[in-house]
């Protein structure tokens, strides 16, 4: 793979992609299914000597300074304790490590994704082996990520120290710390952070990720499986706060920004967002054994078989999607769009 790619502003995503697997092409899925570490070992002094050069461009931090307080996770939920026994072993490669969305505040249903994120120290970076260490490390925990939901869709957030002085609102907006909870019990529990103007790539997330859904439902390309679905109806739910982010420069937590976002809609245009989250709150499907120990892996090969082998749509919800209801879906994001011209 070409150097170039882990340059400018595609370096964040590049990292997310490589503590998640670190496949970056056809050739990388292939190799890891023989030799999973060989993604991580081939890209680590790329990625190190990237994230050098990237931390040294940074201009120096002049924004007011959001000093953030989170709490530990208290709750009961038995993959988030698994998950914070494990990550005792990369300890100290983070600063901080933590469990956001419904299960950063105890709210998780059937639908539930597990998000999380880890925030990489700048010392992991000074050694090539060490970065490969943690990363492995790290992909390896998305097994609890996909025990707790197979249909889950995405792994990691990843931050890295030197994101703090010039923090990234459009990635992971600063709000979101205000609900999420720290996997560690003494570790990350105070964060500093200088927030840089990102107006033109928050409107460059939410105009991708409307035009992907839009274009979704302007061609009927509906979900065939549940894996599909849930991509369409949490890319369809994310809308919300991103517009309301938009609309009003700031960041808004997922929860909150379906009543904020409402006003700016007539009752019957929004009434298909309610009608998406009364499926998030009744998700059901059925899946065996065999197939869920198939794909719920943190292996490429296990990703692949979850999006080419996920269980069917229920009968009682194929009745519910109808082609009014993805028309409806679609008016909606048109119009979000059409407001936020």
């Amino acid at each position: 793979m070409n150097q170039e790619i882990f340059s400018g502003h595609r370096f964040s995503r590049d990292l997310s992609t490589y503590v998640n697997g670190g496949s970056f092409s056809r050739k990388d899925f292939l190799i890891s299914i023989l030799s999973q570490a060989n993604p991580f070992n081939r890209y680590a002094g790329i990625i190190c000597r990237q994230y050098m050069k990237r931390r040294d461009s940074l201009p120096d931090g002049i924004s007011p300074v959001f000093d953030i307080k989170i709490e530990v996770y208290k709750g009961r939920n038995s993959s988030v304790h698994r998950m914070m026994e494990y990550l005792s072993a990369v300890k100290n490669d983070l600063v901080g490590a933590y469990v956001h969305g419904s299960l950063g505040t105890y709210e998780e249903v059937a639908f539930s994704d597990f998000d999380a994120l880890v925030i990489l120290g700048d010392e992991v970076f000074k050694a090539p082996d060490r970065l490969a260490e943690v990363a492995r490390k790290i992909n390896k925990a998305r097994a609890i990520m996909f025990d707790f939901d197979p249909l889950q869709h995405h792994g990691w957030f990843v931050l890295t120290e030197s994101d703090l002085n010039f923090y990234p609102e459009y990635y992971f907006p600063v709000e979101l710390f205000r609900h999420a909870k720290s996997l560690f019990p003494d570790k990350g529990l105070t964060l500093n952070i200088r927030v840089q103007d990102s107006s033109d790539k928050i409107h460059q997330a939410f105009h991708d990720l409307s035009h992907g859904v839009k274009g979704l439902l302007t061609k009927r390309r509906f979900p065939k499986d549940m894996y599909q679905l849930k991509i369409l109806l949490s890319q369809f739910m994310l809308l919300p706060a991103l517009y309301v982010q938009l609309r009003d420069q700031k960041g808004i937590f997922k929860k909150f920004s379906f009543e904020a976002a409402r006003v700016d809609f007539s009752d019957g245009d929004w009434s298909i967002m309610t009608e998406v989250s009364s499926l998030r709150k009744n998700w059901y499907y059925r899946i065996s054994s065999s197939r869920r120990l198939l794909i719920t892996k943190p292996t490429a090969i296990s990703r692949f078989l979850a999006r080419r082998w996920a269980p069917s749509i229920p009968g009682g919800m194929k009745k519910v999607l109808t082609d009014d209801f993805y028309q409806r879906m679609l008016v909606l994001v048109t119009r979000m769009r059409r407001n936020l011209q």
